[in-house]
């Protein structure tokens, strides 16, 4: 016995079912286009609503499989998670940890001299009126910015002078063998935060804190250091940080 001809779309709404042929080859031309029209969305309709049943069918898969993975993290009252394993073996190594706990923090700050604020319009009036120079030497006078560092946790705290900003973008360059005088502030002090960060956490855990604060530091120090890790073959980003783009 023949099964009765059946569309993906029955059942929904504006269901129109199947036409016997003889129907169909009476219709005129307008009806053809409007019925074959109708066929065609009323299939594409079908079509969706059998894949969103098998996404929905998916979602509900994955939905378990991430309750599963939660379960193995948190665990329940009778049934320690991963999470809590982990707690266990943390604290009891928290002390070798305690040295790398750094927040470094690098600044600038304008020490641009009054000449070249009053050129610029930054300044417009004076208290007493200031010997005014475009240059210095036969140089034109330029804004002039200073980079500070410091470096700390919740004991101690260590302040660091790194000096001009234009100086320390040679500087960087040399160590990344790079262009870095014009890149954006923001892209330095990323980089410099990250050096600063290598460099203090390497010095911390063969000095301890005493050594460190004893020590002088600055850009130059930083540099020989950098210098060093590459002579001898030193990862520094083992030491904190990740590789920016432009220094991979």
């Amino acid at each position: 016995m023949k099964k009765k001809k059946r569309y993906v779309g029955e059942g929904q709404k504006w269901f129109v079912d199947f036409l016997p042929k003889v129907v169909f080859d009476s219709l005129t031309d307008e009806e053809r286009v409007n019925y074959q029209g109708y066929r065609n969305y009323q299939r594409h309709i079908g079509d969706s609503s059998v894949k969103i049943s098998n996404y929905q069918k998916e979602i509900e898969k994955l939905t378990n499989l991430i309750k599963e993975e939660q379960f193995k993290i948190k665990g329940d009252f009778e049934n320690g998670g991963w999470e809590m394993k982990v707690k266990m073996f943390y604290d009891n190594i928290t002390h070798i940890d305690k040295n790398f706990q750094l927040n470094c923090s690098i600044e600038r700050r304008d020490r641009t001299s009054l000449s070249k604020r009053y050129i610029d319009g930054e300044v417009k009036t004076f208290k007493k009126v200031p010997i005014l120079k475009k240059q210095y030497g036969e140089k034109d006078i330029e804004r002039v910015y200073k980079i500070y560092g410091r470096v700390e946790n919740t004991q101690h705290r260590k302040q660091i002078y790194f000096g001009n900003e234009k100086e320390i973008r040679k500087v960087i360059t040399e160590i990344y063998d790079e262009d870095w005088s014009s890149d954006p502030y923001e892209f330095l002090k990323d980089e410099l935060r990250i050096l600063v960060s290598q460099y203090s956490r390497y010095k911390i855990f063969h000095q301890k804190w005493e050594g460190f604060l004893k020590e002088k530091h600055n850009m130059k120090s930083v540099k020989d250091w950098c210098d060093w890790c590459s002579k001898n073959g030193v990862d520094r980003y083992e030491w904190g940080g990740k590789k920016s783009n432009k220094s991979k």
